[in-house]
């Protein structure tokens, strides 16, 4: 098996990955239990965030996936901004 290494960039990315995703569950949490009404605001544009870390880190290996996650946090960003505005 070969073993690639990653570049700083790319393991600092990751982090920042796992750290959004372990947020949104926490809010997603939050919002259900209603201990927090409005987590949704912060949750959603998250969800964004990490799927465009997902795009950056899969940009080599799988272009259809990294445009497919861009467009999926395009459309998480539009509807984070509807939310906010409607709430």
């Amino acid at each position: 098996m070969k073993t690639k290494k990653l570049s700083a960039l790319h393991k600092i990315i990751f982090v920042i990955s796992i750290i959004a995703s372990l947020a949104v569950v926490v809010l997603a949490v939050l919002q259900i239990f209603d201990i927090w009404s409005q987590a949704i605001n912060v949750c959603m544009p998250l969800m964004g965030v990490t799927m465009l870390c997902q795009a950056y880190m899969q940009w080599n290996n799988s272009r259809k996936v990294a445009y497919f996650s861009i467009g999926t946090a395009a459309f998480i960003f539009i509807c984070a901004i509807v939310v906010f505005f409607v709430n």
